[in-house]
């Protein structure tokens, strides 16, 4: 059989499997549009959303998804609101999640995560022990990548997280390749996703875009996303990304 046949038939196979998992998630989550699902997206759950859970956690123990759900409540609660005392309860949390069900994708996509953010949020900058926690995240976000490649909450976190990475770890091409293949793979249906999501993805392709070099391709993602909405949270880190873009284009 023609390889090129059989590579175009691989890829359709793909895409329509992940256009499938996205109408699954869709058709059965508790927040229809998010990919995850156990809190609103594009604001961190409040003090009294994670203790509220952390009683049904002390009721069921053992329930790996409310375990995870309080996990996930704590790294928000560092992601978005930047309590630094949630990283140790975070990292906890999701490591027992991951004694109740090992290998699940989304809890490694977190607890890479996890890890990444707070290597770049809190400790110094070039530092040994910087380093030994992107390594950490980097490991655990690939493992997950490689329990489950075409799950939309991974493919989000952990391109998310990629992006933070410095240029040591050529992660660049592989998040524009994850996006891109997301977005094509969705196709209309990615206007139809939540607000906060698609300005999270359009500022992450974006920002590897401007990491290459290609300014106007950049340029482009970031206004796409601001006209999804100009008053989130992420509207503001993108104003910020194109006065970036400004003055390289300044300067150069």
């Amino acid at each position: 059989m023609n390889i090129d046949r059989v590579q175009q038939r691989s890829a359709r196979v793909f895409l329509a499997v992940l256009c499938l998992a996205y109408f699954t998630a869709v058709s059965f989550a508790q927040r229809p549009g998010q990919f995850t699902v156990d809190y609103a997206a594009g604001e961190a759950p409040s003090v009294e959303e994670v203790t509220k859970v952390e009683a049904e956690v002390a009721a069921k123990p053992d329930d790996y998804e409310l375990v995870r759900k309080l996990g996930k409540g704590y790294f928000f609660r560092f992601f978005g609101a930047r309590e630094a005392a949630f990283v140790p309860k975070a990292q906890a949390t999701l490591e027992r999640a991951l004694t109740l069900k090992k290998y699940d994708p989304e809890t490694l996509a977190y607890l890479g995560a996890l890890h990444v953010f707070a290597a770049d949020r809190l400790e110094e900058k070039g530092s040994v022990k910087q380093k030994a926690g992107y390594d950490k995240g980097f490991e655990i976000l690939r493992h997950a990548e490689k329990v489950a490649p075409r799950l939309g909450s991974v493919i989000a976190i952990a391109s998310g997280s990629y992006i933070v990475l410095p240029d040591s770890y050529g992660m660049v091409p592989h998040v524009i390749e994850m996006i891109e293949g997301m977005r094509k793979a969705m196709g209309p249906v990615f206007k139809k996703f939540h607000a906060h999501g698609q300005q999270r993805l359009l500022l992450t392709l974006g920002q590897a875009y401007a990491r290459q070099g290609n300014r106007e391709k950049a340029k482009a993602l970031f206004d796409e996303a601001l006209a999804v909405k100009d008053t989130s949270r992420e509207a503001g880190i993108i104003k910020r990304e194109l006065a970036k873009l400004e003055t390289a284009a300044a300067n150069k």
